[in-house]
């Protein structure tokens, strides 16, 4: 998984790797111009703490790596996790031998130098190179191995052949380097050099191809990958021209060796949070999807529904209204029958405004496609229209600065308080302003007609439980100011964003 980053910044990385290089290859050389500047001193706690936390971060680095393989199936990870757990054998056997005080005798301490511990490590590095390169190879060719136990298995049988090898043949094997006596440093030899050069030219191919990988894939593992191959690069060569090849001794290229586990640990961990970030935005994703799928859906049954009102129960009372029209032309209707005509002609018309307004309400009770402001002086123009009223609307200019679910919500409060008058105002005027006042979005719809008892009301009101569930959905406030023969005036309050400007206060 990329990190947000890495993929847009490739030159970084290049630069960050070349400059790692320069600082470290500079360190090597400044060493050997000027042995003062070298560490290396005698200190077997130092030493066994050095080499317990190399091993403990191998470790480390080949369970995170074998778990992300589990997860994403990359032959990267898995090639780096056997790697590194070939070197952590080698590091907890060299642990082993220390704790357990068999250092002296198995030629591994600097009291008692031999060849052994030489051929093990460089076994174990030359082989962990070798998985990295054929782990890089396979990735940047999209190969996948068939048999991946086969891999772990393999390399860490072919590791412990190697070490029986070396222990059967402690007295044959050609010096890598040597001591010229117990508890001095070890001197380098011209094979011990080469065997270093290789390996340390292998971990420089093993970062080439990590590089290539991450200016392919943006991924912020295969960055640190490349740089803490860098740090072991250079810690075999300076293990080349000042060995460390005992348990007690203590030199830069063991604080080089460190470095090189701990950026490789600390890549993982990255590759792993960008990847757990990934899903995040992933999951996040999806739920926007599913959310805009259930409104579209919400929206093309609001439009069927509108046009099944249109087509069906409008005309059917276009056709009522014809007919109560001919019923009243008889001649012999009566007094009486013509009074019922009447009342059924206006029934009859009341009916037609309420499946006009629903209409109207479902073709724009979705998210509104325009500036909220102008879609509610729009509406309120049609609904003075259809009903006879004298409507007044005041409201900002330009866009709300609200979310569209929040502005959704707005107008069909404001659509149901419209509907509310309509059916038992009786009212001559109606008024709909909105502003911005002290934080919050005002939004009110008032008349002048009859009025009510809000507490006399209670939740029996289906349109005023309605306004309650939308504003509460919204974080906002309704408050209904209405007394018998004074009107009624419902206000919605809703805080804003911070990015909302503010002007100061008024209240109706």
């Amino acid at each position: 998984m990329a990190h947000p980053w890495a993929a847009s910044r490739p030159t970084l990385a290049d630069a960050i790797l070349a400059l790692l290089a320069v600082a470290l290859a500079s360190v090597v050389a400044a060493t050997v111009i000027v042995p003062a500047l070298e560490v290396r001193l005698v200190a077997p706690g130092l030493d066994l703490v050095l080499e317990t936390l190399t091993a403990l971060v191998a470790f480390g680095v080949a369970a995170l790596a074998w778990v992300r393989y589990r997860q994403h199936a990359g032959p990267v990870a898995l090639f780096q996790g056997t790697a590194f757990l070939v070197l952590a054998i080698a590091g907890g056997l060299s642990v082993a031998m220390v704790v357990s005080r068999l250092d002296v005798r198995s030629g591994t301490s600097v009291w008692a130098p031999g060849q052994p511990p030489a051929y093990v490590f460089l076994a174990a590095r030359l082989l962990a190179a070798a998985l990295l390169i054929v782990g890089g190879i396979a990735s940047l060719g999209h190969r996948r191995p068939s048999r991946p136990l086969t891999v772990v298995v393999g390399s860490v049988i072919t590791m412990m052949i190697a070490i029986a090898i070396v222990e059967s043949r402690t007295g044959s094997l050609p010096a890598l380097g040597f001591a010229e006596a117990p508890g001095s440093p070890p001197t380098p030899t011209l094979l011990g050099v080469a065997a270093k050069v290789i390996v340390s030219a292998l971990f420089i191919w093993a970062a080439a191809l990590s590089r290539r990988l991450y200016r392919r894939d943006g991924s912020i593992g295969h960055a640190f990958l490349a740089a803490g191959l860098v740090f072991g690069a250079f810690a075999q060569v300076h293990g080349a021209v000042r060995p460390s090849l005992y348990t007690g001794l203590v030199t830069a290229g063991d604080f080089l060796w460190l470095a090189f586990g701990i950026t490789l640990l600390v890549g993982v961990l990255a590759e792993e949070s960008a990847t757990l970030a990934g899903l995040r935005s992933a999951n996040a994703d999806l739920e926007r999807l599913r959310t805009l799928d259930v409104e579209r859906a919400a929206l093309e049954e609001r439009a069927h529904l509108s046009r099944e009102l249109h087509d069906g129960l409008a005309q059917n009372l276009w056709l009522a209204k014809l007919k109560a029209g001919r019923l009243s032309a008889l001649p012999d209707l009566g007094q009486d029958g013509s009074a019922l005509v009447d009342e059924l002609e206006g029934a009859i018309d009341a009916g037609l405004a309420e499946a006009q307004q629903a209409v109207t309400a479902l073709r724009v009770s979705g998210e509104p496609t325009g500036p909220l402001w102008d879609v509610i002086a729009r509406y309120v123009d049609d609904f003075a229209d259809r009903f006879g009223l004298r409507a007044e609307v005041e409201c900002p200019t330009g866009r709300s600065g609200l979310a569209p679910r929040v502005e959704a919500e707005l107008l069909r409060i404001a659509q149901e308080a419209l509907s509310n008058v309509s059916r038992h105002a009786d009212a001559p005027v109606v008024r709909v302003r909105a502003a911005v006042e002290n934080g919050y979005l005002e939004l009110l719809v008032g008349d002048n007609g009859r009025g009510f008892d809000p507490a006399a009301v209670g939740e029996r009101a289906y349109g005023l439980a309605s306004m309650k569930e939308r504003t509460a959905l919204i974080g906002g406030e309704l408050r209904i100011d209405s007394r018998p023969r004074d009107g009624t005036r419902v206000l919605v309050l809703v805080p804003l964003p911070q990015t909302v400007p503010t002007t100061g206060g008024r209240s109706w």
